[in-house]
């Protein structure tokens, strides 16, 4: 009979799911490294016996969100915001911001939700109808704008900032009055944002480009101070800011289909749910693994000596940012370790829970993804196999969407690597492991 065992730290209070509890039995089906493959599994234990692991609770629900959205309301951002009407489709920036302030505004996650313009003076709070309208192009006088690191410094030096989610739309055109500023980007964009490194909170940066019409404002204002534009396309930028956790869920559970361009710094939650799955490959295409292994005092007792043990982890992943939960992201990004061992993740295992997985198999139901681990050496009596996600550095589209001379309208903005660069600085070196699942081992 296939056994699952359920083990490790007790499950995140940030994660909406269910920790297993004790040693569960059933059948285990479509566990494997075949990819879209089934293949029928059946039990790798050996002849001991196993002993329960210790029952926990179950893990509470996550606390409602509290966010609040901060929209730039300047001149340089009224391009995007044409007013329409039947006879002209509205902006990417319209359809998309629309899409975000009204996910925000009815999410049964947030329980508390709050909209204010950046002017030139601070953030000033409106009713969400004033700003959809906005939005949708109902723009008589834009201000003239605050610089971004005094617009950035505002917003988190609001009350509560740091204890709940702020969704910052603007384009990010920095453009000081005194020309010395530029040179100290990265260290003015540290300064502004300094509750991130004192209060450790995470920031989520989504880079989108946008038709736009009217009066474009460069950072660099030779040959010419402002273009008048008739739907080139610029950028845009959403930056999530706030406690690691609560920008995890934000970004997973309101920002639907979020852009391709995506930057996080200081994102980590703590050890999902997950449990390993005691099956072996039978499909004859592919080798079995041929050691022994069996559930014992919530962990696992294995034997890989003469063949490598072979077994399937599940894990509830759904909190993290949707990028991050593709199956090739985390079978690039994903480390395994083992003192005085050697694991390794197999190649094309990890995949995504089918629904039919999900519902037909109880074991399964508080999981999303499945992957393969190989043990092929345990010199220790004892160990511990750990399986981490390493924060990713600054993404490669940063450099491709940045530019030293934005006078030429095109899908790049002045100075982004600089002012990411600024965020980058605000956090350690290496950045934090977004995650680390820690699983017992013993020799037997």
């Amino acid at each position: 009979m296939p056994i699952s065992v359920s083990v490790g730290l007790p499950a995140s209070r940030f994660f909406r799911c269910f920790r297993l509890a004790g040693v569960l039995f059933g059948t285990i089906s479509l566990l494997s490294s075949c990819g879209s493959e089934p293949t029928e599994t059946k039990s790798a234990s050996s002849t001991k016996g196993t002993k329960p692991a210790a029952t926990a609770p179950a893990a509470p629900e996550a606390a409602p969100l509290r966010v609040s959205v901060f929209l730039e309301y300047s001149g340089g951002m009224k391009g995007f915001v044409p007013r329409g009407g039947a006879d002209k489709p509205p902006t990417e920036f319209q359809q998309r911001i629309g899409a975000l302030i009204t996910e925000t505004q009815v999410s049964g996650a947030i329980a508390d939700r709050k909209y204010y313009l950046c002017e030139n003076a601070a953030p000033k709070a409106v009713p969400f109808q004033q700003l959809r309208d906005v939005v949708q192009g109902e723009v008589n006088q834009a201000a003239l704008g605050t610089e971004l690191p005094q617009m950035l410094e505002g917003i988190l030096n609001m009350p509560q900032a740091t204890q709940q989610v702020s969704v910052v739309i603007s384009d990010f055109i920095y453009g000081p009055a005194r020309k010395s500023d530029f040179s100290q980007l990265p260290n003015l964009i540290r300064t502004s944002i300094a509750p991130v490194s004192q209060k450790q909170l995470a920031v989520a940066v989504f880079g989108e480009a946008s038709h736009f019409y009217g009066s474009y404002f460069p950072a660099v204002k030779t040959p010419v101070q402002k273009r008048t534009l008739n739907g080139e396309k610029v950028p845009y930028y959403v930056w999530v800011i706030g406690p690691p956790a609560l920008v995890a869920r934000y970004t997973a559970e309101v920002f639907k289909n979020p852009p391709a361009q995506q930057a996080f710094f200081g994102l980590k939650t703590d050890t999902p749910a997950f449990a390993p799955l005691l099956t072996k490959l039978t499909d004859p295409k592919l080798k079995p693994s041929g050691g022994t292994v069996y559930a014992e005092n919530n962990g696992l007792t294995l034997n890989p000596s003469d063949d490598p043990v072979d077994f399937s982890l599940a894990l509830n992943l759904n909190e993290l940012p949707a990028a991050w939960q593709k199956p090739e992201f985390l079978a690039q990004h994903v480390r395994v370790r083992l003192p005085n061992g050697q694991a390794s993740l197999l190649p094309n295992s990890v995949r995504l829970l089918t629904d039919d997985e999900q519902s037909g198999q109880p074991v399964l139901a508080p999981f999303t993804h499945v992957l393969r681990l190989r043990v092929s050496k345990l010199a220790a009596p004892t160990a511990t196999l750990s399986l981490t996600l390493p924060a990713p550095e600054t993404p490669e589209w940063v450099t491709a969407w940045s530019t030293t001379n934005d006078n030429a309208p095109a899908p790049r903005t002045f100075g982004l690597d600089q002012i990411l660069a600024g965020v980058r600085q605000s956090y350690p070196t290496p950045l934090p492991a977004v995650f680390t699942v820690q699983l017992p081992l013993k020799k037997d």
